[in-house]
């Protein structure tokens, strides 16, 4: 019975192809394992810039959200956990006061970097400091998300990561850009 010897002239020439199988299977399991999560959008919440099926690659261990990211982070609603993403509109430190779907952010009129759609919600949230070491977040479609509003500021220690691209479906495509707030 033959054995296989890599170093045969007719095997030799499928070890660059083998190499280059293994150095992209080890890229791969890098990117969506080690210092990424690969995520799916389970609902409208964050429509129009993110849509339900679409499947996000997270930075894991993103401990500095900005105002603006795109973040995945764990809260307990109903008495059960439960993993959501959302659009961090302000950080610890901020003064946010609520007016049903629209924010005030120390004062000022939530920047309007990114789309978002408002409903006609009356219900209003006096003026207070979110505290440090916490985040509050919003969904982009205001009148379905359930996000700060209803269940309060996120602590950093919940933060999964940062939402950076959109890699499924391949027709979306793109880098989520946190510096202009929208992908």
């Amino acid at each position: 019975m033959p054995r296989f010897i890599p170093t045969l002239p007719s095997d030799r020439k499928h070890l660059p192809l083998l190499l280059a199988l293994v150095v992209l299977f080890a890229v791969l399991v890098s990117v969506f394992y080690v210092s990424n999560t690969a995520i799916k959008v389970d609902g409208d919440s964050m429509l129009p810039s993110l849509m339900s099926g679409d499947h996000l690659l997270v930075t894991r261990g993103y401990t500095q959200p900005a105002r603006g990211d795109v973040v995945s982070f764990s809260a307990v609603i109903s008495g059960k956990p439960d993993d959501l993403i959302k659009r961090v509109v302000a950080i610890g430190g901020d003064t946010v006061e609520v007016f049903g779907d629209t924010v005030l952010i120390n004062g000022q009129p939530e920047p309007t970097t990114y789309q978002r759609i408002t409903g006609t919600e009356s219900f209003h949230i006096k003026p207070f400091s979110v505290p440090a070491g916490s985040v509050y977040v919003l969904g982009d479609n205001r009148p379905v998300s359930l996000d700060s509003r209803f269940f309060g500021p996120v602590r950093l220690a919940d933060v999964k990561g940062r939402a950076r691209f959109i890699f499924s479906p391949i027709t979306r495509f793109r880098r989520i850009d946190a510096a202009a707030g929208r992908p």
